[in-house]
């Protein structure tokens, strides 16, 4: 009930404040002869909130790095998201899709620490590196994670990978 009432308020003063606008834009906006009067109608953009990928993913594939470097921020700024959510299953990140969604706010806590617009994703939702490949994912253990770019070929397991932890 107490939703109902809520939705309709905000029907109400949704439609108060597009007939205020829709009156404006009639009284500026000139027509010429014959023209039709069509109101000019700006709709209000909630502006993104930032998440922890805009400041640690900033120079993810960009011209101030490197795919190695890349590969480092991404470990890095997922060891500070799993640092964050203590609680979780290594099913809810054991493909490149889960760990993207879990990311994006599919987490126990339904916290976004990944924006859609970031560059660390393609279209499908994946994560890439900077040559627009999906990042392979592939579970150590419980609390180990390795990641792994295709590198510049854009084909897996060859010499220029990149691997996080690299190699010793």
């Amino acid at each position: 009930m107490k939703g109902a009432i809520v939705g309709i308020a905000a029907l109400v003063l949704l439609g108060f404040w597009f007939s205020l606008h829709q009156e404006a834009a009639e009284e500026t906006t000139p027509s010429a002869p014959g023209e039709s009067k069509v109101p000019k109608v700006e709709i209000p953009v909630e502006p993104r909130k930032p998440v922890l990928a805009d400041t640690m993913l900033a120079n993810y594939a960009s011209d101030e790095s490197s795919g190695k470097e890349d590969l480092r921020y991404l470990a890095t700024f997922l060891d500070s998201v799993f640092l964050l959510i203590k609680t979780r299953d290594t099913a809810d990140y054991s493909t490149n899709e889960d760990l993207a969604l879990f990311l994006k706010g599919a987490n126990p806590h339904r916290t976004v620490f990944l924006n859609e617009d970031s560059p660390a994703l393609n279209k499908e939702g994946q994560l890439i590196d900077r040559w627009d490949s999906p990042i392979i994912v592939h579970l150590i253990s419980r609390k180990l994670l390795e990641i792994r770019s295709a590198g510049p070929d854009k084909k897996s397991y060859t010499e220029d990978d990149f691997l996080w932890p690299a190699p010793r």
